[in-house]
């Protein structure tokens, strides 16, 4: 008996072994391919301005690209017949995010001439070949793992592989999210990741006794080390980038990249490489202040809601204010201005780290002017800021004759319709909240907003105030020009327009629309590529693809728009976000590894059922996040919600999935591509069109009635295609 419990014990833990050999580069795969994608993404972000149509474009490219390497991957079995070549390939997984990144800083300047707008076609192609050899690398990974894992076991395993892929990523989004974007730089974190993916190689190829592979690891490791002790990659990569410019302080932070630069005596502070203010621009300073500040008579309590330069709080300070809290979200910012300035240390300048949105929507405080310095919203993220609820926060943190104001980039003497198109929506917004609102033309617009009369008559009000101003002074503006300018530019808007919400960005559609402008680009053309893309797919896929296609598109389409409700509600709580993404790959693990536990057994009638449950499951988000508006529950009970949301929506796709690799009875390989091409086609097409076009136009709440629809109808697709068996 003792004999045989050594025998089973020994046998148990060559089997424990070979387990790890197979499902170490698995797990290893979906760590690398989910932190690559989280640097990639926002280095694309912050060199291509930064918009969710850019990232749609880019995910798009980067699932694209992954399913195409995954489809390809069924015709390379006879060339992979070992472990080893796989460990090859995810060698270069490791090193490719490196080069890649370090290329784009480098090439930059080289292919796009410095200072011009990039349009749209050259964004699409630049990612389309900078992301090529990675994705195909990482869907061809794939689809030979679960080839190689499976032919070992003897058994279908791709559902296995799948979830440990996930579960590979849910570890690399909790170690980026939570540990390399708070304490790393951009290269740093790029190459503590080729270490780690040595050290798991290393000990692999040890295992796999292939020296060949343990040998190189270990150069490429030490090599790695090397290079950022006595090369530093990351400094070098931003003189590629700005050149002609001495480059003072870098930080990756996880609100962007900042950079300070020096050039003469000016000193330049970049935040993803749009610049945010110099140290000298005395005109845009005095002009977004003294605008609105001048409307009151005696301000004393000053919000300011980010963009607190050491010029625009200078120029605050000038008045005789008691209190200035300035709102600003991004502390390395925060860093970057105190080694160049002592402007925070004012004994009436109170600096709040937090989001602007939360803020405004949680403070007791009255103030006497609000001063909404923030980006413009050419973001979803950022439209949040103009819209009619947070204009209504704003207001009733006002006191009674209280001033609100904020600018955006045009001019008085002549607005495109994609302009005049925006600025109605604003001001139409601005006016639901507002008795009285105008437009004051300088260098850009400045929306001036009270529930109390306001005036054009700034330069004259300077002079009575005896401020010592370069520009806005009587010597320098004629008040009856500006009112003359500002008077015919509010009679050049639209007569309505709609408003503004916050579950109906119309004002970040109008932005995009102004953006795609410059470049005589059609804002349909995509969609309708698309468009053609999805009848291709609904014509030629076999319907458990065609399940598995639409599963892919639910399930990352629900978490754009879950991600995007978070912000709305709660504010940009970054480190929020990330535990939701991070539970979307929680939830794929789960929902494929427990699948069998959960709904036993494998039938076409169990897969259309799906996808009808999940579709159920998405016409109930919008009556939960409907009344998550008016909850008075205590904020983490509310964000727990959110979490089991997301966790649910990741957990019926990757229940799908585990059912269509089930039920595609061909060669495993092909069955491992099909299958894993088609999710992430579903899934780069559901973000593209839900981010860029469904969720501005139709509002989150339809958005989601419109993803059950889908779910819906490829259940029936399904059912009626196969039929019941």
């Amino acid at each position: 008996m003792m004999a045989g419990g050594v025998f089973q014990s020994r046998r148990h833990s060559s089997a424990l072994r070979e387990s790890q050999d197979f499902f170490a580069p698995v797990f290893l795969l979906g760590l690398t391919s989910i932190a690559a994608q989280i640097i990639l993404l926002r280095e694309f972000l912050s060199f291509f301005y930064g918009n969710e149509l850019i990232l749609g474009l880019i995910l798009a490219n980067w699932m694209l690209l992954t399913a195409l390497g995954a489809y390809l991957g069924k015709n390379a079995e006879h060339r992979i017949h070992h472990l080893s070549g796989v460990l090859h390939m995810m060698i270069w997984l490791a090193v490719l995010p490196f080069v890649l990144v370090f290329m784009m800083y480098f090439l930059r300047n080289i292919v796009f001439s410095q200072g011009t707008m990039v349009n749209l076609l050259q964004i699409y192609l630049s990612s389309l070949v900078l992301l090529l050899p990675f994705c195909l690398v990482s869907g061809l990974v794939f689809t030979l793992l679960s080839e190689l894992t499976s032919r070992h076991y003897q058994k279908n395993l791709i559902s296995r592989v799948y979830a440990w892929e996930s579960f590979g990523s849910l570890m690399g989004g909790i170690f980026f999210n939570f540990v390399l974007i708070w304490f790393l730089k951009t290269f740093e974190s790029l190459s503590l990741l080729i270490f780690l993916n040595m050290i798991f190689i290393f000990f692999v190829a040890r295992r796999c006794r292939c020296r060949r592979l343990m040998v190189l690891s270990m150069i490429l490791g030490l090599g790695v080390v090397f290079l950022n002790v006595f090369f530093n990659p990351g400094l070098k990569a931003q003189e590629f980038l700005y050149q002609g410019h001495t480059v003072e302080y870098y930080k990756s932070s996880p609100y962007g990249n900042i950079v300070v630069t020096q050039k003469n005596e000016q000193v330049n502070f970049y935040e993803n490489q749009v610049l945010l203010f110099s140290s000298r621009q005395p005109t845009l300073d005095e002009e977004s202040v003294h605008f609105p500040m001048l409307q009151h008579e005696h301000p004393n309590h000053v919000l300011l809601l980010s963009g607190g330069t050491p010029g625009v709080i200078h120029e605050l300070l000038k008045y005789d204010i008691q209190r200035l809290d300035y709102v600003e979200v991004n502390p390395w910012l925060l860093d970057a201005v105190r080694k160049y300035s002592d402007v925070y240390e004012d004994p009436r300048v109170r600096v709040i780290n937090q989001d602007a949105r939360l803020y405004v929507r949680t403070s007791r405080k009255k103030y006497d002017v609000v001063l909404i310095q923030l980006p413009e919203p050419s973001t979803v993220q950022l439209n949040r800021f103009y819209t009619r609820g947070f204009y209504q926060h704003c207001n009733a943190n006002l006191e009674e004759d209280g001033i609100v104001s904020f600018s955006l980039s045009g001019s008085a003497n002549y607005m495109s319709e994609e302009e005049r198109e925006l600025n109605g929506s604003l001001f139409h917004t601005l006016k639901t909240a507002f008795s009285n609102v105008i437009i004051i033309p300088g260098t850009n617009l400045y929306y001036v907003a009270s529930d109390n009369p306001l005036s054009y008559q700034v330069a004259s009000m300077a002079e009575k105030r005896n401020l010592k101003n370069d520009y806005v002074n009587p010597y320098y503006m004629d008040d009856g020009l500006i009112q003359r300018r500002g008077e015919k530019l509010l009679d050049d808007l639209p007569g309505e327009f709609e408003i503004n919400r916050d579950f109906k960005p119309i004002t970040y559609y109008l932005k995009v629309r102004q953006w795609l402008s410059y470049f005589e680009f059609n804002y349909w053309l995509p969609l309708l590529m698309a468009g053609f893309f999805i009848f291709y797919i609904l014509v030629r896929l076999h319907p458990v693809n065609l399940g598995m296609f639409s599963a892919g598109f639910a399930g990352a389409s629900i978490e754009v728009v879950l991600l995007v409700a978070f912000q709305i509600l709660y504010g940009y709580v970054y480190s929020m976000v990330g535990v939701i993404v991070t539970v979307f790959m929680a939830g794929l693990a789960a929902g494929t590894y427990y699948r069998e536990r959960i709904i036993p057994g494998v039938s076409l009638s169990l897969f259309y059922r799906l996808l009808w449950i999940m579709g159920g499951y998405t016409l109930l988000l919008p009556l939960i996040i409907s009344g998550m508006r008016y909850w008075s529950a205590p904020p983490f009970v509310l964000q727990a919600i959110f979490v089991v949301m997301m966790f649910a929506a990741s957990m019926f796709t990757g229940m799908v999935f585990s059912l269509a690799s089930q039920l595609r009875l061909r060669r495993w390989i092909t069955t491992a591509s099909e299958i894993y091409s088609v999710d992430l086609l579903g899934a780069g097409i559901g973000t593209f069109i839900v981010s860029v076009y469904l969720i501005p136009l139709l509002g989150l709440l339809h958005v989601l009635i419109i993803i059950a629809a889908v779910c819906l109808l490829a259940g029936l697709l399904v059912r009626i295609r196969l039929g019941s068996h």
